[in-house]
């Protein structure tokens, strides 16, 4: 048998179960704010965690390609926009071209028999992430 307080239990945790999408949701939109328009994404390939290459992603135009090469291990990076991917490598699983573009901030393109990481990190305001480099 169903009780009233029953009724009023079920009522409170269905109303509960609301509470982390409306904090999530508050968060997106503060980070979304007016700040949001500052923002600047810049793409960081690591290669056993030194860094060997960065661009920036914001207000980025046509396309870039950047060759990275340790021995006989070779990855092709290419940026199109603000989009950033791996197009070709000579590991064994491919894994890292499979991934495709990436484009949002924490996004990440791993080659783990190259030990190569791609990276974008968003900063705010000017920051001194402005100048990436553009190789062809």
């Amino acid at each position: 048998m169903i009780r009233p307080g029953d009724i009023i239990i079920i009522v409170l945790l269905l109303a509960a179960s609301f509470i982390p999408y409306l904090v999530f949701a508050r968060q997106q939109a503060k980070a979304q704010g007016p700040s949001a328009g500052t923002r600047v994404l810049t793409a960081y390939v690591t290669h056993d965690g030194k860094q060997v290459y960065k661009i920036r992603l914001t207000g980025h135009r046509g396309t870039s390609r950047y060759h990275y090469q340790a021995g006989s291990e070779y990855n092709d990076i290419v940026t199109t926009g603000d989009q950033i991917q791996i197009i070709d490598a000579n590991c064994p699983d491919q894994v890292c071209v499979k991934k495709g573009r990436i484009s949002k901030p924490g996004q990440t393109i791993v080659c783990l028999p190259h030990k190569l990481l791609v990276e974008i990190k968003s900063s705010t305001g000017s920051g001194t992430n402005g100048g990436g480099m553009v190789t062809e």
